[in-house]
């Protein structure tokens, strides 16, 4: 009797557990749909944008894809559910919310490339080789919360280690550095990718032309942007200087 009473509790307690991540999936596709239908929206009427409405609409052209892949694989590694869930819900958070801002804070945007690596990092080996470091000054206090950074600037580079690196080749890597000092944001990513990864057949790479525009729009003269594929290594560097002399 002791033995299924037993059972009946680790049933209770288990059956709850286990349909917890199945509702956060739900709420999270809820979500994704919502930034879905927002993206065919703006498409609709993008032919018809000046200048100041073109800023607007760069914000968000590149919300909501760069999120599904991550979406789909998460259920696959029920140990790091929660974990990845919580980081994924951020995530939508600031696609949906703040990325509709003119400009946010390089805390924010910082946090935001954090989450984004960790939600990443689930579709991966525990045994590849992935590098990210952070230098961040976080003594200056004023230039890192103060609203000087376009929403979703950096994303592209990053989106593209994930997209395309060769997990097949035993010496693949991803490293990803992300600088911030004195007003002077700086990111750099090198991977290892395939010969037949789109990266390997332009100069430009994934998403080139939009980042372009917007660095162009909104930091004329105060940006870096370099991007070169060399044995079969993709390297790009960004630098923003997110004040005027």
């Amino acid at each position: 009797m002791m033995k299924t009473e037993i059972i009946d509790v680790i049933v209770v307690l288990l059956v709850p557990a286990a349909a917890v991540p199945w509702i956060l999936y739900v709420k999270l596709r809820f979500r994704y749909k919502k930034l879905e239908l927002e993206q065919r929206r703006q498409r609709e009427i993008f032919q018809r944008m000046d200048n100041e409405q073109m800023k607007r609409m760069h914000r968000n052209r590149l919300n909501p894809h760069l999120l599904k892949n991550s979406l789909n694989g998460i259920l696959s590694h029920a140990y790091q559910t929660y974990y990845t869930m919580d980081k994924l819900a951020m995530l939508l958070d600031y696609v949906l919310y703040e990325s509709e801002m003119e400009l946010v804070s390089p805390k924010a945007d910082i946090e935001f490339v954090r989450n984004l690596i960790e939600v990443n990092k689930v579709k991966l080996s525990p045994l590849f080789d992935i590098r990210v470091k952070f230098d961040i000054d976080e003594t200056d206090l004023e230039m890192l919360e103060r609203p000087s950074l376009v929403p979703l600037i950096t994303v592209d580079l990053i989106e593209n280690a994930f997209k395309h690196a060769d997990f097949h080749h035993p010496d693949s890597f991803i490293s990803i550095t992300f600088i911030f000092r004195h007003g002077v944001l700086e990111l750099t990513v090198t991977n290892k990718i395939s010969k037949r990864s789109p990266l390997n057949k332009t100069r430009s790479g994934i998403g080139s032309k939009t980042l372009e525009e917007r660095l162009m729009l909104y930091y004329p003269n105060r940006h870096i942007l370099r991007r070169f594929t060399e044995n079969d290594m993709y390297n790009a560097y960004l630098q923003i200087r997110l004040y005027e002399d």
